[in-house]
């Protein structure tokens, strides 16, 4: 039964879970939104960086060999690592002077600040338990 005005089943089918919900940490569960489109502008926005890097990459791949991209590479992923505990706010200001984002004034610059939000943070007993897998599973106990 394909025609031309019926709808991909794609978007009829609901998104399979391999995990339970965890409601109590994340609220209630809703599948509607796992199953509906993108707008094309958001899909824009969320392609633009790794096209602009890619692009950036093979550039420097003509220009300067094989070398300088590797390194680049390399310094990101090191420079990704770093970071503080769940929930404590973290500059990674190396990171983004070796990508040059120290120079970009964006939405995250002077909204949606931490501080200045009206929900309450999240426990960092609880971003530590997800963080190590430990929260939705239990710990077997040894047989003594």
């Amino acid at each position: 039964m394909s025609g031309a005005g019926a709808p991909s089943m794609v978007s009829e089918t609901l998104p399979f879970k391999a995990e339970p919900h965890d409601a109590m940490r994340m609220g209630l569960a809703s599948l509607k939104e796992d199953v509906l489109a993108q707008h094309p502008v958001e899909v824009v926005q969320l392609q633009h960086k790794e096209i602009a890097t890619d692009k950036q990459f093979a550039m420097m791949k003509q220009i300067y060999g094989t070398a300088v991209p590797a390194k680049y590479q390399i310094e990101t992923q090191i420079l990704n690592k770093f970071g503080r505990l769940p929930g404590l706010p973290s500059s990674r200001l190396g990171l983004e002077s070796l990508t040059g984002e120290l120079d970009d004034f964006s939405f995250e610059s002077y909204l949606g600040l931490p501080q200045d939000s009206e929900v309450a943070p999240v426990a960092l007993h609880s971003q530590m338990e997800q963080r190590l897998n430990m929260g939705t599973k239990p710990v077997a106990r040894p047989f003594l």
